[in-house]
């Protein structure tokens, strides 16, 4: 069992988890409530939110996976890389559009992730 990994899921997990209730309260219900936004644009929203969700679930599935069986490092890459990506792209909107850290949170899910995610490649 490669105990990093195996943390990178459970915090993938709680990500899929935050992101299906939470963030479907906070981000998804205004969304789908916006009447100025046509039609068209704000079901392609919804449609991309559904895709973060499944995405995130792959996530958790991936590295659980991968820390159960060694030889699946591979898969631990794809996850490590995706997450990092993720993470990336959080920290430069935020810079790029001088958000507050705390008004865009997906940082403190994705920064750990990736780091675990790391630390477990590198243990094996």
């Amino acid at each position: 069992m490669n105990w990093f990994l195996f943390a990178a899921a459970v915090i993938s997990l709680i990500t899929f988890l935050a992101h299906l209730f939470w963030g479907g309260r906070e981000v998804v219900i205004p969304l789908l409530d916006a009447s100025d936004l046509q039609e068209i644009p704000k079901l392609t929203m919804y449609y991309c939110w559904h895709i973060v969700t499944i995405a995130l679930l792959f996530l958790t599935c991936t590295y659980a996976w991968a820390a159960l069986l060694p030889t699946n490092i591979p898969l631990a890459l794809a996850a490590t890389s995706i997450s990092a990506a993720c993470a990336l792209l959080n920290v430069g909107l935020i810079t790029l559009r001088r958000l507050k850290p705390l008004d865009y949170p997906q940082w403190v899910f994705f920064i750990p992730i990736t780091l675990l995610g790391f630390l477990g490649l590198f243990s094996t």
